[in-house]
């Protein structure tokens, strides 16, 4: 269940990350277009220095998402650590971003969509949530490795079975009996 809701993390990620970089590049050319009306001046050049990091943020989110897939496959630690860091600096630069491209923009009459504000005002709480999972994972990986299981899965029993397991012996057990 834990290494479900992991996975889903991951691909929730991928997918955030594919609609945030198509409304980060909308929001560029609209700054950009908006720019070059009221002629940039003071620090308005910085504005689209901060959808650019932006979007640089998004595509490395690509691999480290990637990497936190692979990692949850091979059942290793550290890709989950780093994704789980990753997406804290991933959520406080988005933040630092938004604020500063909006504090400029209010000094020079440049107002950023509020479709930024809720994007982001939406995101934290869902990768607050998803993170949850991870760290349960986490704890579950670290637990297994620590009891030394070779396996976090529960083990299947076969349903036409029905006599108990020390019942069920092989035929060299049976004639030492």
């Amino acid at each position: 269940m834990k290494q479900a809701g992991s996975v889903v993390a991951g691909v929730y990620m991928i997918l955030m990350t594919n609609m945030y970089l198509i409304f980060e590049f909308q929001h560029l050319n609209l700054a950009l277009a908006k720019l070059a009306r009221i002629k940039m001046k003071g620090l308005t050049w910085i504005i689209p220095y901060c959808y650019y990091t932006a979007i640089v943020l998004a595509f490395i989110t690509y691999p480290v998402c990637f990497y936190y897939l692979y990692c949850i496959y091979k059942r290793k630690t550290i890709g989950l650590y780093v994704y789980f860091a990753w997406i804290i600096f991933y959520d406080a630069a988005n933040v630092a971003i938004v604020i500063l491209t909006s504090h400029i923009g209010q000094l020079h009459a440049f107002s950023i969509s509020p479709l930024e504000w809720f994007g982001l005002a939406s995101r934290i709480p869902m990768d607050c949530f998803w993170l949850c999972f991870i760290i349960t994972y986490i704890m579950l990986l670290v637990e297994g490795k620590r009891v030394g299981r070779i396996s976090v899965r529960q083990r299947r029993t076969s349903r036409y079975i029905t006599e108990p397991p020390k019942f069920r012996l092989g035929v060299s057990a049976k004639r030492i009996q």
